[in-house]
């Protein structure tokens, strides 16, 4: 698990660039949320994911080093 300082340990600057970050991801959750409404998103079993990520990972870097 990540440690994240306390607030009264950043400088402003770092306290914006965070809550920043927070904007960009509840938009970026609307959107999925949205997608999911239209039928143009889905989700996926957690141990289907991690099966395609692996094969993903894997065939890319059999293309990339030119292995096969």
């Amino acid at each position: 698990m990540t440690a994240f300082p306390k607030l009264n340990e950043l400088t402003v600057g770092e306290k914006l660039q965070m809550m920043e970050s927070f904007v960009w991801h509840g938009e970026i959750l609307v959107q999925r949320e949205n997608a999911l409404r239209q039928g143009s998103d889905h989700f996926s079993a957690w141990d289907t994911a991690k099966t395609n990520l692996r094969k993903s990972t894997l065939s890319h870097d059999v293309l990339s080093f030119g292995v096969g």
